[in-house]
């Protein structure tokens, strides 16, 4: 059994949740087939719920247009509609080099592939026509390009709005820390709560997804949670790998969810601190999986 993930739209930061669906495949079954199997695996459980897979190889036509390789963005600019994978790897701005706007023109798996992604050092921003996004957290810009996406095709986005829940085949959690699966959560969320139209700033988007609501800590301060002792959590014996989504315990500073996770390091947002970047080593020894 492969275990899947499915996103929901959600009420509060940071505006979907996850859930997982275990599923079987044959080792030789079609990624479109896949994708069927978790849609089917999902109504079974949630008959009242509508899915939809949201990457390039989706059952549905509609979801494969809302695949990060297919959803456009119009950039006032150049006066031409390029799809959001392009967008984001092309402003992409590193520490010696970029953004390399020329990759707008190339095929993505050509663009994908260029060196200079990986030759340039570390990222240090985004830039996209004249303006400058922050890297990190890296899943706000993608997020924000998705939704101001969705917002420029209002096919998909009625799509979207009218369903309940979202997953995507090609999402690789152990390497990816972003899929259209989670912005169209949280493009659901912010149209039922009509806060679209501050979304379009970023720097608002960025507050709506970063800040925290202090009567929302309180309520999860109030909940009951079993003691976890110091000792308890430092098992030398235990290590255990986190994928993106998971909420944990961390033995000084409190609950967080996993956001980001590399070969060296993990960024959690803690409930009340916010995003810190801590040691892979570290957390998969000392951290302990509540949900």
């Amino acid at each position: 059994m492969t275990k899947r993930s499915v996103y929901l739209p959600k009420a509060t930061r940071p505006f979907f949740k996850r859930k997982e669906i275990s599923c079987e495949f044959a080792p030789e079954t079609r990624k479109s087939k896949r994708a069927q199997t978790v849609c089917d695996a999902w109504q079974a459980l949630h008959p009242e719920q509508s899915i939809l897979d949201v990457s390039i190889h989706s059952p549905s036509e509609s979801g494969q247009k809302l695949a990060r390789e297919n959803l456009s963005l119009r950039l006032a600019t150049l006066r031409k509609a390029f799809c959001v994978s392009t967008i984001e790897l092309a402003s992409k701005t590193f520490k010696n080099g970029g953004p390399y706007v020329d990759l707008l023109g190339t095929p993505l798996k050509e663009a994908k592939s260029d060196p200079r992604l990986k030759d340039s050092g570390k990222i240090v921003h985004y830039s996209l026509e004249g303006k400058q996004y922050p890297c990190e957290p890296d899943y706000l810009y993608f997020h924000w390009l998705y939704i101001m996406a969705l917002m420029d095709n209002p096919g998909s986005a009625t799509l979207v709005k009218n369903t309940d829940a979202f997953c995507d085949i090609d999402f690789d959690w152990e390497h990816e820390s972003n899929t259209p699966a989670q912005s169209c959560a949280i493009f659901h969320s912010l149209a039922r709560q009509n806060l679209l139209k501050q979304a379009k700033d970023f720097n608002t988007f960025k507050d709506m997804m970063m800040s925290f609501d202090i009567s929302h800590i309180k309520d999860q301060a109030q909940k009951a949670e079993a003691p976890i002792t110091l000792d308890a959590m430092r098992t030398p014996e235990r290590v255990t790998s986190f994928p993106v989504g998971t909420w944990i315990m961390h033995p000084t500073i409190g609950t967080g969810e996993v956001i980001k996770r590399t070969p060296t390091s993990y960024i959690i947002r803690f409930r009340v601190s916010g995003p810190k970047t801590l040691a892979r080593d570290f957390v998969e020894r000392n951290c302990k999986k509540i949900r």
